[in-house]
Protein backbone atom coordinates (compact mmCIF):
# COMPACT_ATOMS: atom_id res chain seq x y z
CA UNK A 1 0.00 0.00 0.00
CA UNK A 2 1.37 3.35 -1.00
CA UNK A 3 2.06 5.86 1.75
CA UNK A 4 0.53 8.64 -0.35
CA UNK A 5 -2.64 7.87 -2.28
CA UNK A 6 -5.27 10.06 -3.88
CA UNK A 7 -7.29 10.27 -0.66
CA UNK A 8 -4.55 11.52 1.62
CA UNK A 9 -2.35 13.36 -0.90
CA UNK A 10 -4.26 16.60 -0.33
CA UNK A 11 -3.40 16.45 3.37
CA UNK A 12 0.26 15.78 2.61
CA UNK A 13 0.17 18.71 0.21
CA UNK A 14 -1.42 20.93 2.86
CA UNK A 15 1.23 19.87 5.37
CA UNK A 16 4.04 20.61 2.92
CA UNK A 17 2.85 24.06 1.89
CA UNK A 18 2.15 24.93 5.53
CA UNK A 19 5.66 23.81 6.48
CA UNK A 20 7.06 26.21 3.87
CA UNK A 21 4.66 28.91 5.05
CA UNK A 22 6.07 28.43 8.54
CA UNK A 23 9.49 29.39 7.19
CA UNK A 24 8.12 32.63 5.69
CA UNK A 25 6.28 33.60 8.86
CA UNK A 26 9.24 32.69 11.06
CA UNK A 27 11.52 34.86 8.95
CA UNK A 28 9.41 37.97 9.41
CA UNK A 29 9.12 37.55 13.15
CA UNK A 30 12.69 36.61 13.97
CA UNK A 31 14.07 39.50 11.91
CA UNK A 32 11.99 42.01 13.89
CA UNK A 33 13.50 40.74 17.14
CA UNK A 34 17.02 40.98 15.73
CA UNK A 35 16.79 44.54 14.38
CA UNK A 36 18.41 46.30 17.38
CA UNK A 37 21.37 43.89 17.22
CA UNK A 38 21.71 44.35 13.45
CA UNK A 39 21.68 48.13 13.94
CA UNK A 40 24.52 47.82 16.44
CA UNK A 41 26.60 45.52 14.20
CA UNK A 42 26.35 47.76 11.15
CA UNK A 43 26.13 51.06 13.07
CA UNK A 44 22.94 51.61 11.07
CA UNK A 45 20.00 53.92 11.64
CA UNK A 46 16.31 53.23 11.88
CA UNK A 47 15.69 54.15 8.24
CA UNK A 48 18.20 51.50 7.15
CA UNK A 49 16.35 48.90 9.18
CA UNK A 50 13.00 49.92 7.73
CA UNK A 51 14.43 49.23 4.30
CA UNK A 52 15.71 45.85 5.49
CA UNK A 53 12.06 44.95 6.10
CA UNK A 54 10.50 46.87 3.24
CA UNK A 55 12.96 45.69 0.58
CA UNK A 56 11.62 42.21 1.27
CA UNK A 57 7.97 43.29 1.51
CA UNK A 58 8.09 45.48 -1.59
CA UNK A 59 9.70 42.78 -3.70
CA UNK A 60 7.13 40.36 -2.34
CA UNK A 61 4.24 42.68 -3.21
CA UNK A 62 5.50 43.69 -6.65
CA UNK A 63 6.02 40.16 -7.99
CA UNK A 64 3.21 38.27 -6.28
CA UNK A 65 0.63 38.76 -9.03
CA UNK A 66 3.08 38.03 -11.85
CA UNK A 67 4.35 34.88 -10.17
CA UNK A 68 0.80 33.80 -9.39
CA UNK A 69 -0.02 34.02 -13.10
CA UNK A 70 3.17 32.26 -14.12
CA UNK A 71 2.44 29.52 -11.60
CA UNK A 72 -0.92 28.93 -13.29
CA UNK A 73 0.78 28.54 -16.65
CA UNK A 74 4.12 26.89 -15.88
CA UNK A 75 2.99 24.80 -12.92
CA UNK A 76 2.20 25.71 -9.33
CA UNK A 77 4.41 22.97 -7.93
CA UNK A 78 7.31 24.09 -10.12
CA UNK A 79 7.00 27.69 -8.99
CA UNK A 80 6.57 26.69 -5.36
CA UNK A 81 9.81 24.71 -5.39
CA UNK A 82 11.64 27.44 -7.30
CA UNK A 83 10.50 29.99 -4.74
CA UNK A 84 11.70 27.76 -1.92
CA UNK A 85 15.15 27.51 -3.46
CA UNK A 86 15.38 31.29 -3.97
CA UNK A 87 14.28 31.90 -0.39
CA UNK A 88 16.89 29.52 1.02
CA UNK A 89 19.68 31.06 -1.09
CA UNK A 90 18.57 34.56 -0.07
CA UNK A 91 18.56 33.54 3.60
CA UNK A 92 22.09 32.18 3.30
CA UNK A 93 23.29 35.42 1.69
CA UNK A 94 21.54 37.54 4.35
CA UNK A 95 23.45 35.64 7.01
CA UNK A 96 26.71 36.50 5.23
CA UNK A 97 25.90 40.22 4.72
CA UNK A 98 28.78 42.56 5.57
CA UNK A 99 26.82 45.81 5.76
CA UNK A 100 23.29 47.18 5.75
CA UNK A 101 23.23 47.74 1.98
CA UNK A 102 24.15 44.12 1.29
CA UNK A 103 21.50 42.95 3.71
CA UNK A 104 18.86 45.03 1.90
CA UNK A 105 19.96 43.57 -1.45
CA UNK A 106 19.83 39.98 -0.20
CA UNK A 107 16.42 40.60 1.33
CA UNK A 108 15.28 41.34 -2.22
CA UNK A 109 16.41 37.83 -3.19
CA UNK A 110 14.37 36.46 -0.30
CA UNK A 111 11.42 38.54 -1.47
CA UNK A 112 11.56 36.99 -4.93
CA UNK A 113 11.42 33.54 -3.37
CA UNK A 114 8.57 34.47 -1.07
CA UNK A 115 6.63 36.02 -3.96
CA UNK A 116 6.81 32.74 -5.88
CA UNK A 117 5.85 30.64 -2.85
CA UNK A 118 2.99 32.55 -1.23
CA UNK A 119 0.38 32.52 -4.05
CA UNK A 120 1.31 28.91 -4.70
CA UNK A 121 0.43 27.96 -1.11
CA UNK A 122 -3.10 29.33 -1.52
CA UNK A 123 -3.63 28.09 -5.08
CA UNK A 124 -2.37 24.59 -4.24
CA UNK A 125 -4.83 24.43 -1.34
CA UNK A 126 -7.63 25.61 -3.61
CA UNK A 127 -6.66 23.10 -6.29
CA UNK A 128 -6.56 20.14 -3.87
CA UNK A 129 -9.58 20.80 -1.64
CA UNK A 130 -13.28 21.00 -2.44
CA UNK A 131 -14.91 24.33 -1.69
CA UNK A 132 -16.76 23.00 1.33
CA UNK A 133 -13.42 21.85 2.87
CA UNK A 134 -11.41 24.97 2.21
CA UNK A 135 -12.51 26.76 5.36
CA UNK A 136 -10.89 24.07 7.50
CA UNK A 137 -7.82 23.96 5.25
CA UNK A 138 -7.47 27.75 5.40
CA UNK A 139 -7.94 27.50 9.17
CA UNK A 140 -4.97 25.15 9.42
CA UNK A 141 -3.06 27.51 7.12
CA UNK A 142 -3.86 30.30 9.56
CA UNK A 143 -2.90 28.14 12.53
CA UNK A 144 0.54 27.61 11.01
CA UNK A 145 0.85 31.37 10.68
CA UNK A 146 0.00 31.57 14.36
CA UNK A 147 2.60 28.91 15.17
CA UNK A 148 5.20 30.90 13.25
CA UNK A 149 4.26 33.98 15.24
CA UNK A 150 4.59 31.94 18.44
CA UNK A 151 7.95 30.45 17.58
CA UNK A 152 9.32 33.50 15.78
CA UNK A 153 9.76 35.91 18.70
CA UNK A 154 10.98 33.21 21.07
CA UNK A 155 13.34 31.64 18.54
CA UNK A 156 14.49 35.04 17.28
CA UNK A 157 15.10 36.30 20.79
CA UNK A 158 17.02 33.19 21.80
CA UNK A 159 19.14 33.10 18.66
CA UNK A 160 19.91 36.81 18.87
CA UNK A 161 20.97 36.50 22.52
CA UNK A 162 22.65 33.09 22.57
CA UNK A 163 23.08 31.80 19.03
CA UNK A 164 23.54 28.04 18.94
CA UNK A 165 26.08 27.44 21.74
CA UNK A 166 27.20 24.07 20.40
CA UNK A 167 27.85 25.53 16.93
CA UNK A 168 29.01 29.08 17.60
CA UNK A 169 32.66 28.15 17.90
CA UNK A 170 32.60 25.57 15.10
CA UNK A 171 30.97 28.01 12.66
CA UNK A 172 33.00 30.99 13.98
CA UNK A 173 29.85 33.06 14.43
CA UNK A 174 30.01 35.79 17.09
CA UNK A 175 27.21 38.00 15.76
CA UNK A 176 24.35 35.74 16.72
CA UNK A 177 21.62 37.64 14.83
CA UNK A 178 22.91 35.95 11.67
CA UNK A 179 21.26 32.73 12.87
CA UNK A 180 17.83 34.28 12.32
CA UNK A 181 18.53 33.90 8.60
CA UNK A 182 20.48 30.66 8.74
CA UNK A 183 17.57 28.96 10.53
CA UNK A 184 15.62 29.08 7.25
CA UNK A 185 18.14 26.83 5.49
CA UNK A 186 17.32 23.43 7.07
CA UNK A 187 13.57 24.19 7.01
CA UNK A 188 13.73 25.14 3.35
CA UNK A 189 15.72 22.07 2.34
CA UNK A 190 13.23 19.74 4.03
CA UNK A 191 10.33 21.55 2.35
CA UNK A 192 11.97 21.21 -1.08
CA UNK A 193 12.48 17.46 -0.63
CA UNK A 194 8.89 16.97 0.55
CA UNK A 195 7.55 19.01 -2.37
CA UNK A 196 9.22 16.80 -4.97
CA UNK A 197 7.56 13.65 -3.62
CA UNK A 198 4.26 14.89 -2.20
CA UNK A 199 2.81 17.68 -4.34
CA UNK A 200 1.10 16.85 -7.59
CA UNK A 201 1.59 19.38 -10.37
CA UNK A 202 -1.40 21.54 -11.28
CA UNK A 203 -1.74 24.28 -13.86
CA UNK A 204 -4.18 26.02 -16.17
CA UNK A 205 -4.15 23.92 -19.37
CA UNK A 206 -6.74 26.02 -21.18
CA UNK A 207 -4.90 29.33 -21.41
CA UNK A 208 -1.49 30.57 -22.44
CA UNK A 209 -0.50 33.65 -20.49
CA UNK A 210 1.86 36.43 -21.49
CA UNK A 211 3.77 39.04 -19.54
CA UNK A 212 2.06 42.35 -18.90
CA UNK A 213 5.30 44.36 -18.85
CA UNK A 214 3.59 47.74 -18.64
CA UNK A 215 1.43 46.58 -15.78
CA UNK A 216 4.45 45.29 -13.88
CA UNK A 217 6.37 48.54 -14.53
CA UNK A 218 3.67 51.03 -13.53
CA UNK A 219 2.42 49.07 -10.51
CA UNK A 220 5.96 48.52 -9.22
CA UNK A 221 6.94 52.17 -9.55
CA UNK A 222 3.72 53.35 -7.96
CA UNK A 223 4.01 51.04 -4.95
CA UNK A 224 7.69 51.85 -4.50
CA UNK A 225 7.21 55.63 -4.64
CA UNK A 226 4.25 55.53 -2.29
CA UNK A 227 6.23 53.50 0.23
CA UNK A 228 9.34 55.65 -0.19
CA UNK A 229 7.33 58.79 0.46
CA UNK A 230 5.91 57.50 3.74
CA UNK A 231 9.22 56.09 4.99
CA UNK A 232 11.32 59.14 4.13
CA UNK A 233 8.69 61.82 4.79
CA UNK A 234 9.96 62.62 8.28
CA UNK A 235 13.50 62.95 6.92
CA UNK A 236 12.84 65.26 3.95
CA UNK A 237 9.74 66.99 5.35
CA UNK A 238 6.09 66.36 4.58
CA UNK A 239 5.64 69.76 2.96
CA UNK A 240 8.42 72.16 3.89
CA UNK A 241 11.87 70.89 2.97
CA UNK A 242 14.04 69.72 5.86
CA UNK A 243 16.88 68.26 3.80
CA UNK A 244 18.06 68.34 0.18
CA UNK A 245 16.98 65.36 -1.94
CA UNK A 246 19.82 63.71 -3.86
CA UNK A 247 19.31 61.51 -6.92
CA UNK A 248 22.33 59.89 -8.61
CA UNK A 249 24.60 62.40 -6.91
CA UNK A 250 22.58 65.46 -7.96
CA UNK A 251 20.59 67.58 -5.51
CA UNK A 252 17.02 68.23 -6.64
CA UNK A 253 15.31 71.38 -5.37
CA UNK A 254 11.70 72.54 -5.43
CA UNK A 255 12.28 75.82 -3.63
CA UNK A 256 11.22 75.53 0.00
CA UNK A 257 8.82 72.66 -0.80
CA UNK A 258 9.91 69.14 0.09
CA UNK A 259 10.32 66.44 -2.53
CA UNK A 260 7.82 64.22 -0.69
CA UNK A 261 4.58 65.82 -2.05
CA UNK A 262 5.93 65.43 -5.60
CA UNK A 263 6.78 61.78 -4.93
CA UNK A 264 3.24 61.17 -3.71
CA UNK A 265 1.81 62.96 -6.75
CA UNK A 266 3.93 60.90 -9.12
CA UNK A 267 2.86 57.69 -7.32
CA UNK A 268 -0.82 58.60 -7.77
CA UNK A 269 -0.28 59.43 -11.45
CA UNK A 270 1.49 56.12 -12.06
CA UNK A 271 -1.29 54.28 -10.23
CA UNK A 272 -3.88 55.94 -12.48
CA UNK A 273 -1.82 54.99 -15.56
CA UNK A 274 -1.60 51.41 -14.28
CA UNK A 275 -5.38 51.19 -13.90
CA UNK A 276 -5.84 52.64 -17.41
CA UNK A 277 -3.37 50.15 -18.90
CA UNK A 278 -5.03 47.22 -17.14
CA UNK A 279 -8.49 48.34 -18.21
CA UNK A 280 -7.57 48.18 -21.88
CA UNK A 281 -5.25 45.18 -21.69
CA UNK A 282 -7.41 42.43 -23.20
CA UNK A 283 -4.81 39.65 -23.09
CA UNK A 284 -3.76 38.54 -19.59
CA UNK A 285 -3.55 41.82 -17.69
CA UNK A 286 -1.41 41.77 -14.57
CA UNK A 287 -4.53 42.49 -12.53
CA UNK A 288 -7.76 41.36 -14.11
CA UNK A 289 -10.05 44.21 -13.11
CA UNK A 290 -13.06 42.00 -13.82
CA UNK A 291 -12.23 40.15 -10.60
CA UNK A 292 -13.25 43.25 -8.69
CA UNK A 293 -16.76 43.15 -10.15
CA UNK A 294 -17.43 40.42 -7.59
CA UNK A 295 -18.30 42.21 -4.37
CA UNK A 296 -16.64 39.65 -2.11
CA UNK A 297 -13.35 39.83 -3.95
CA UNK A 298 -13.28 43.64 -3.86
CA UNK A 299 -14.26 43.83 -0.21
CA UNK A 300 -11.96 40.94 0.72
CA UNK A 301 -8.90 42.42 -0.97
CA UNK A 302 -9.46 45.75 0.78
CA UNK A 303 -10.18 44.08 4.12
CA UNK A 304 -7.02 41.94 3.80
CA UNK A 305 -4.94 45.08 3.25
CA UNK A 306 -6.54 46.78 6.26
CA UNK A 307 -5.99 43.73 8.45
CA UNK A 308 -2.31 43.51 7.51
CA UNK A 309 -1.92 47.28 7.91
CA UNK A 310 -3.17 47.21 11.48
CA UNK A 311 -1.30 44.05 12.48
CA UNK A 312 2.08 44.40 10.78
CA UNK A 313 2.38 48.12 11.37
CA UNK A 314 1.73 47.66 15.07
CA UNK A 315 3.91 44.63 15.62
CA UNK A 316 6.84 46.00 13.66
CA UNK A 317 7.02 48.80 16.21
CA UNK A 318 6.34 46.73 19.33
CA UNK A 319 9.69 44.87 19.55
CA UNK A 320 11.56 48.13 19.10
CA UNK A 321 9.51 49.79 21.81
CA UNK A 322 9.85 46.90 24.24
CA UNK A 323 13.61 46.57 23.72
CA UNK A 324 14.74 50.17 23.30
CA UNK A 325 12.34 52.04 25.59
CA UNK A 326 11.36 49.39 28.14
CA UNK A 327 14.84 47.85 28.10
CA UNK A 328 13.69 44.24 27.65
CA UNK A 329 16.06 41.65 26.19
CA UNK A 330 15.07 39.97 22.89
CA UNK A 331 14.18 36.70 24.67
CA UNK A 332 11.96 38.56 27.14
CA UNK A 333 10.34 40.49 24.29
CA UNK A 334 9.51 37.25 22.51
CA UNK A 335 8.01 35.81 25.67
CA UNK A 336 5.81 38.87 26.13
CA UNK A 337 4.38 38.40 22.61
CA UNK A 338 3.58 34.75 23.30
CA UNK A 339 -0.07 35.20 24.49
CA UNK A 340 -0.94 37.01 21.27
CA UNK A 341 0.54 34.33 19.05
CA UNK A 342 -0.88 31.38 21.01
CA UNK A 343 -4.35 32.87 20.81
CA UNK A 344 -4.13 33.10 17.01
CA UNK A 345 -2.83 29.55 16.70
CA UNK A 346 -5.65 28.12 18.82
CA UNK A 347 -8.49 30.20 17.41
CA UNK A 348 -7.64 30.15 13.67
CA UNK A 349 -8.65 26.51 12.92
CA UNK A 350 -11.81 26.92 15.05
CA UNK A 351 -12.71 30.01 13.07
CA UNK A 352 -12.10 28.15 9.79
CA UNK A 353 -14.51 25.36 10.76
CA UNK A 354 -17.11 27.87 11.93
CA UNK A 355 -16.84 29.66 8.60
CA UNK A 356 -17.69 26.38 6.81
CA UNK A 357 -20.82 26.05 8.93
CA UNK A 358 -22.18 29.57 9.44
CA UNK A 359 -20.38 31.69 6.86
CA UNK A 360 -17.43 33.99 7.30
CA UNK A 361 -18.94 37.47 7.09
CA UNK A 362 -19.77 38.08 10.72
CA UNK A 363 -16.69 36.24 11.96
CA UNK A 364 -14.58 38.74 10.00
CA UNK A 365 -16.61 41.71 11.24
CA UNK A 366 -16.40 40.51 14.84
CA UNK A 367 -12.70 39.67 14.53
CA UNK A 368 -11.69 43.07 13.17
CA UNK A 369 -13.87 44.86 15.72
CA UNK A 370 -12.21 42.88 18.53
CA UNK A 371 -8.82 43.65 16.99
CA UNK A 372 -9.71 47.37 17.10
CA UNK A 373 -10.67 46.98 20.76
CA UNK A 374 -7.33 45.30 21.42
CA UNK A 375 -5.49 48.15 19.70
CA UNK A 376 -7.20 50.75 21.90
CA UNK A 377 -6.50 48.55 24.91
CA UNK A 378 -2.80 48.20 24.09
CA UNK A 379 -2.53 51.95 23.50
CA UNK A 380 -2.41 52.65 27.25
CA UNK A 381 1.28 52.14 27.89
CA UNK A 382 2.88 53.88 30.84
CA UNK A 383 6.55 54.45 31.60
CA UNK A 384 6.18 51.92 34.42
CA UNK A 385 4.15 49.38 32.40
CA UNK A 386 4.66 45.84 33.69
CA UNK A 387 4.57 42.57 31.75
CA UNK A 388 1.32 41.54 33.43
CA UNK A 389 -0.33 44.67 32.01
CA UNK A 390 0.28 43.42 28.45
CA UNK A 391 -1.10 39.89 28.66
CA UNK A 392 -4.82 40.62 28.36
CA UNK A 393 -4.49 43.25 25.57
CA UNK A 394 -2.39 40.82 23.53
CA UNK A 395 -4.95 38.05 24.02
CA UNK A 396 -7.71 40.38 22.81
CA UNK A 397 -5.66 41.23 19.71
CA UNK A 398 -5.00 37.54 19.10
CA UNK A 399 -8.72 36.74 19.30
CA UNK A 400 -9.41 39.37 16.66
CA UNK A 401 -6.73 38.08 14.33
CA UNK A 402 -7.61 34.43 14.85
CA UNK A 403 -11.30 35.03 14.12
CA UNK A 404 -10.85 37.12 10.99
CA UNK A 405 -7.89 35.71 9.07
CA UNK A 406 -9.05 32.20 7.92
CA UNK A 407 -12.59 33.15 6.79
CA UNK A 408 -11.22 36.22 5.04
CA UNK A 409 -9.09 34.10 2.71
CA UNK A 410 -11.92 31.69 2.00
CA UNK A 411 -14.79 34.13 1.45
CA UNK A 412 -12.68 36.34 -0.83
CA UNK A 413 -11.72 33.50 -3.22
CA UNK A 414 -14.96 31.55 -2.92
CA UNK A 415 -16.57 32.80 -6.15
CA UNK A 416 -13.35 32.87 -8.16
CA UNK A 417 -13.28 30.49 -11.18
CA UNK A 418 -10.80 27.65 -10.81
CA UNK A 419 -8.69 28.78 -13.77
CA UNK A 420 -8.22 32.22 -12.20
CA UNK A 421 -7.31 31.05 -8.70
CA UNK A 422 -3.59 31.70 -9.17
CA UNK A 423 -4.05 35.27 -10.37
CA UNK A 424 -6.74 35.98 -7.77
CA UNK A 425 -4.54 34.54 -5.00
CA UNK A 426 -1.74 36.77 -6.21
CA UNK A 427 -3.96 39.84 -6.05
CA UNK A 428 -5.18 38.93 -2.56
CA UNK A 429 -1.67 38.26 -1.29
CA UNK A 430 -0.45 41.46 -2.92
CA UNK A 431 -3.18 43.43 -1.18
CA UNK A 432 -2.07 41.88 2.09
CA UNK A 433 1.59 42.71 1.46
CA UNK A 434 0.82 46.27 0.37
CA UNK A 435 -1.16 46.64 3.57
CA UNK A 436 1.87 45.42 5.54
CA UNK A 437 4.21 47.81 3.74
CA UNK A 438 1.85 50.74 4.20
CA UNK A 439 1.28 49.81 7.84
CA UNK A 440 4.99 49.88 8.62
CA UNK A 441 5.56 53.04 6.57
CA UNK A 442 2.50 55.05 7.64
CA UNK A 443 2.44 54.07 11.30
CA UNK A 444 6.21 54.54 11.45
CA UNK A 445 5.84 58.03 9.94
CA UNK A 446 2.98 58.82 12.32
CA UNK A 447 5.10 57.69 15.27
CA UNK A 448 8.05 59.88 14.23
CA UNK A 449 5.88 62.93 13.63
CA UNK A 450 3.97 62.48 16.88
CA UNK A 451 7.21 61.83 18.78
CA UNK A 452 8.68 65.14 17.60
CA UNK A 453 5.56 67.02 18.73
CA UNK A 454 5.40 65.23 22.10
CA UNK A 455 9.12 65.82 22.69
CA UNK A 456 8.75 69.51 21.98
CA UNK A 457 5.85 69.81 24.43
CA UNK A 458 7.45 67.70 27.16
CA UNK A 459 10.81 69.44 26.89
CA UNK A 460 9.21 72.86 27.27
CA UNK A 461 7.67 71.61 30.50
CA UNK A 462 11.04 70.25 31.74
CA UNK A 463 12.69 73.37 33.15
CA UNK A 464 15.55 71.29 34.61
CA UNK A 465 16.89 70.50 31.13
CA UNK A 466 18.99 73.37 29.67
CA UNK A 467 17.92 74.90 26.36
CA UNK A 468 21.01 73.69 24.41
CA UNK A 469 20.35 70.10 25.54
CA UNK A 470 16.68 70.42 24.55
CA UNK A 471 17.71 71.64 21.10
CA UNK A 472 20.10 68.70 20.71
CA UNK A 473 17.36 66.20 21.61
CA UNK A 474 14.99 67.69 19.04
CA UNK A 475 17.76 67.65 16.43
CA UNK A 476 18.32 63.92 17.00
CA UNK A 477 14.58 63.25 16.91
CA UNK A 478 14.30 64.88 13.48
CA UNK A 479 17.30 63.01 12.06
CA UNK A 480 16.99 59.96 9.81
CA UNK A 481 17.68 57.69 12.78
CA UNK A 482 15.31 59.40 15.17
CA UNK A 483 15.20 58.36 18.79
CA UNK A 484 14.76 54.70 17.87
CA UNK A 485 18.30 54.46 16.55
CA UNK A 486 21.56 53.84 18.41
CA UNK A 487 21.75 57.13 20.30
CA UNK A 488 24.72 57.47 22.65
CA UNK A 489 23.42 60.22 24.92
CA UNK A 490 26.67 60.59 26.84
CA UNK A 491 28.55 61.24 23.61
CA UNK A 492 25.88 63.53 22.15
CA UNK A 493 25.69 65.72 25.26
CA UNK A 494 29.40 65.73 26.10
CA UNK A 495 30.00 69.22 24.62
CA UNK A 496 26.89 70.59 26.38
CA UNK A 497 27.33 69.17 29.90
CA UNK A 498 30.14 70.28 32.22
CA UNK A 499 32.47 67.44 33.11
CA UNK A 500 33.87 66.82 36.55
CA UNK A 501 37.25 68.60 36.86
CA UNK A 502 40.19 66.25 37.10
CA UNK A 503 42.51 68.88 38.60
CA UNK A 504 44.52 67.80 41.63
CA UNK A 505 46.70 69.99 43.85
CA UNK A 506 50.35 69.31 42.85
CA UNK A 507 52.54 67.73 45.53
CA UNK A 508 55.04 70.59 45.30
CA UNK A 509 52.29 73.09 46.14
CA UNK A 510 50.67 70.89 48.80
CA UNK A 511 53.96 70.64 50.73
CA UNK A 512 54.14 74.43 51.13
CA UNK A 513 50.49 74.81 52.32
CA UNK A 514 49.27 74.64 55.91
CA UNK A 515 47.52 71.35 56.67
CA UNK A 516 44.16 73.01 57.45
CA UNK A 517 44.17 75.04 54.20
CA UNK A 518 45.17 71.96 52.19
CA UNK A 519 42.31 69.92 53.64
CA UNK A 520 39.82 72.73 52.95
CA UNK A 521 40.92 73.03 49.31
CA UNK A 522 40.82 69.28 48.81
CA UNK A 523 37.29 69.11 50.27
CA UNK A 524 36.15 72.01 48.07
CA UNK A 525 37.61 70.36 44.97
CA UNK A 526 35.97 67.02 45.85
CA UNK A 527 32.64 68.80 46.41
CA UNK A 528 32.87 70.44 42.98
CA UNK A 529 33.65 67.09 41.36
CA UNK A 530 30.78 65.37 43.18
CA UNK A 531 28.31 68.17 42.36
CA UNK A 532 29.31 68.11 38.69
CA UNK A 533 28.88 64.34 38.44
CA UNK A 534 25.53 64.49 40.24
CA UNK A 535 24.36 67.26 37.90
CA UNK A 536 25.31 65.21 34.84
CA UNK A 537 23.61 62.11 36.25
CA UNK A 538 20.48 64.06 37.16
CA UNK A 539 20.42 65.63 33.71
CA UNK A 540 20.67 62.22 32.03
CA UNK A 541 17.90 60.90 34.28
CA UNK A 542 15.67 63.83 33.32
CA UNK A 543 16.47 63.41 29.61
CA UNK A 544 15.70 59.69 29.70
CA UNK A 545 12.45 60.36 31.55
CA UNK A 546 11.32 62.94 28.98
CA UNK A 547 12.30 60.76 26.02
CA UNK A 548 10.57 57.70 27.47
CA UNK A 549 7.40 59.63 28.30
CA UNK A 550 7.34 61.13 24.80
CA UNK A 551 7.86 57.72 23.21
CA UNK A 552 5.14 56.17 25.39
CA UNK A 553 2.70 58.95 24.48
CA UNK A 554 3.56 58.56 20.80
CA UNK A 555 3.27 54.76 20.70
CA UNK A 556 -0.12 55.01 22.39
CA UNK A 557 -1.33 57.44 19.73
CA UNK A 558 0.05 55.14 17.05
CA UNK A 559 -1.85 52.14 18.39
CA UNK A 560 -5.01 54.20 18.58
CA UNK A 561 -4.59 55.01 14.88
CA UNK A 562 -4.07 51.32 14.09
CA UNK A 563 -7.22 50.52 16.07
CA UNK A 564 -9.22 53.06 14.06
CA UNK A 565 -7.96 51.46 10.84
CA UNK A 566 -9.05 48.02 12.10
CA UNK A 567 -12.47 49.40 13.06
CA UNK A 568 -12.81 50.84 9.57
CA UNK A 569 -12.00 47.36 8.22
CA UNK A 570 -14.79 45.89 10.37
CA UNK A 571 -17.27 48.37 8.92
CA UNK A 572 -16.14 47.64 5.36
CA UNK A 573 -16.51 43.90 6.02
CA UNK A 574 -20.24 44.38 6.54
CA UNK A 575 -20.41 44.66 2.74
CA UNK A 576 -19.50 40.97 2.35
CA UNK A 577 -22.09 38.60 1.04
CA UNK A 578 -22.05 35.47 3.19
CA UNK A 579 -19.89 32.55 2.19
CA UNK A 580 -21.52 29.43 3.65
CA UNK A 581 -21.92 26.51 1.24
CA UNK A 582 -25.18 24.62 0.96
CA UNK A 583 -25.14 21.00 2.01
CA UNK A 584 -26.41 19.69 -1.33
CA UNK A 585 -24.11 21.51 -3.69
CA UNK A 586 -21.29 24.01 -3.92
CA UNK A 587 -23.38 27.06 -4.66
CA UNK A 588 -22.99 30.09 -2.47
CA UNK A 589 -25.61 30.66 0.17
CA UNK A 590 -25.99 34.43 0.28
CA UNK A 591 -26.93 35.58 3.76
Amino acid sequence: MKLINDNNRKWWTLGTVCFALLMIVLDGNVVNLAIPSIMKTFNAGMSDMEWVNNAYLLTFAIFLITFGRLGDELGRKRFFIGGLIFFVVGSFLCGLAGNANQLVLFRVVQGLGGAAMMPATLSLIAANFEKRERGMAMGLWGAVSGLGIVLGPILGGYLTDKGLPSLNGILHISQYWRYVFYINIPIGIIAVLLSFFVIRESMDHEKTHKFDFLGILFSSLSIFLLTYGFIEGAKYGWWKSNEAFSLLGHNIHFGSISVIPFIFLLAVILLAVFIYVERFCHKDPLVDLKLFKARNFSVGSFAAAVLSFAMMGSFFLLPLFLQIVMGFAPIKTGTILLPFALTIMILAPISGRLADRIGGKYLIVAGMAIMALGGFYIGHFRVDTQIRDLILPFIVMGIGMGLSMPPLNNITLLETPEDEIGGASGVLSTARQIGSVMGIAILGAFLQTTLAAKLDANLKAASAIPTPVQAKILEIAKSSNGLTGNVDWQKEFAPLVPSAPSYQIPDSVAKTMPVVELEQRQKALAAIQTATREYAETLMTNVNAVVKKSFVDSINRTFHLAALIALFGAIISLLFRGGRLKDDDEDIDVI
